[in-house]
């Protein structure tokens, strides 16, 4: 951990499928999981978080996820924090996963892991084969005995249903059912962020005075200015970089396989114009 905060990497959406199969047709979501997490190393992270939809449509491919997220936890040197998502079954990221966890919860997806003081508690927001996610009433009381004790640096949620609702007019109703439960819940606590998937697409905003911050997705990615009201899905992979420090938290999306540049910044600006970029 550095001095100024810890720093996680969050991948979200991967969408993975059996051997051979592309999804839409198209796309690797093994190769692109892959890179992400290798390219996580450059980042020195304290954690990953991994938000859910481990596979698409629940494909049985968790136990190859399992081992892969283990061999990234040995690469990288930290803990893996995993949570299913609405294309995840019931316990599918069961016992296999979070294995530094110290804790867990109603559900086999509901941990707690520790990264020097930050406390970071991953959710099972359910949802699987439905438009919205939730937390049960266990949860939410379990989560509540949780913070009843506050962690040394605070805490951190993730997560796949966001608390927030999404610009795509497609998307609407389809984040967390009844956020204001969980707002409830964490109203002053030592929450400092909440980290999210589902969208696939970059979001902010908070629930209460918590951060939320939904990740762009590791497998593809909306396009809001498709026509019609369904959308567009965009052949594009990012991820995450989250730093938090006192005081302060910041996320900053990262996509892979940057196309090349339209100009640079000396061609763009000259270099005495350089500070007012």
């Amino acid at each position: 951990m550095s001095m100024a905060g810890p720093t996680l990497i969050q991948l979200t959406d991967t969408h993975l499928l059996a051997d051979g199969v592309l999804l839409h047709g198209s796309i690797d979501t093994w190769t692109r999981t892959t890179e992400v997490l290798r390219a996580a190393a450059r980042f020195s992270p304290d954690a990953v978080l991994v938000t859910g939809d481990i596979a698409d449509r629940g494909a049985q491919v968790y136990a190859r996820a399992a081992a892969l997220f283990e061999h990234a936890e040995r690469e990288l040197g930290c803990p893996l924090v995993v949570v299913p998502g609405n294309h995840d079954p019931h316990g599918a990221v069961g016992a296999g996963f979070n294995l530094k966890r110290l804790a867990s919860g109603p559900g086999p997806a509901d941990t707690v892991q520790m990264v020097g003081g930050l406390r970071i508690i991953g959710l099972d927001t359910h949802g699987f084969g439905e438009a919205a996610g939730c937390l049960s009433a266990g949860q939410l009381d379990w989560l509540r005995s949780v913070l009843a004790i506050p962690a040394p640096a605070g805490t951190v949620l993730a997560m796949h249903h966001p608390p927030i609702e999404s610009l795509m007019e497609s998307l609407a109703g389809r984040g967390l059912a009844r956020p204001q439960e969980l707002a409830a819940v964490l109203e002053g606590s030592d929450v400092r962020g909440i980290f999210c998937g589902h969208y696939h697409l970059p979001c902010s905003g908070t629930l209460g005075s918590i951060p939320v911050w939904v990740s762009p997705a590791v497998s593809y990615n909306h396009e809001l200015f498709a026509p019609g009201t369904a959308g567009q899905r965009q052949d594009t992979s990012w991820f995450s970089v989250i730093t938090l420090s006192l005081g302060q938290l910041t996320a900053t999306p990262v996509q892979m396989a940057i196309p090349a540049p339209l100009l640079t910044l000396a061609e763009a600006v000259p270099a005495r114009h350089h500070v007012l970029i």
